[in-house]
């Protein structure tokens, strides 16, 4: 059985690791609860089910945000991402849009799925 304890602003302590349900690592991380979904779901953002909740340990999150890129007012946002991958790919091309790089994951991810 696990040990679930309250932890300081409603994080929570599980098996001795601080974790954070979907929402408190988009707060933390400043992005929305689907990119944080988005991270697990590709398998960029390690997470645990505990129910209907997916929980991330803090450290995880941590490592991630560490090496994402950063700017001197924090990461980039989407926006400033998109910019950054059109400048360095080049409009027009292949992947070069997010969309593009999205819907390849996908692909990637059902091509892994359908090969097990």
């Amino acid at each position: 059985m696990t040990a679930l304890v309250a932890y300081s602003y409603s994080m929570q302590m599980l098996d001795g690791v601080v974790v954070a349900n979907v929402r408190e690592a988009a707060a933390l991380a400043h992005r929305t609860p689907e990119t944080i979904r988005r991270w697990v779901w590709s398998g960029k953002l390690p997470a645990r089910r505990q129910g209907n909740r997916l929980l991330i340990r803090r450290e995880d999150l941590d490592r991630l945000l560490g090496g994402a890129e950063q700017t001197a007012a924090g990461p980039l946002a989407l926006a400033e991402w998109a910019e950054l991958v059109e400048r360095t790919l080049g409009p027009g091309r292949p992947g070069a849009s997010a969309r593009d790089l999205i819907q390849q994951d996908r692909r990637d991810r059902d091509d892994d799925f359908a090969s097990r």
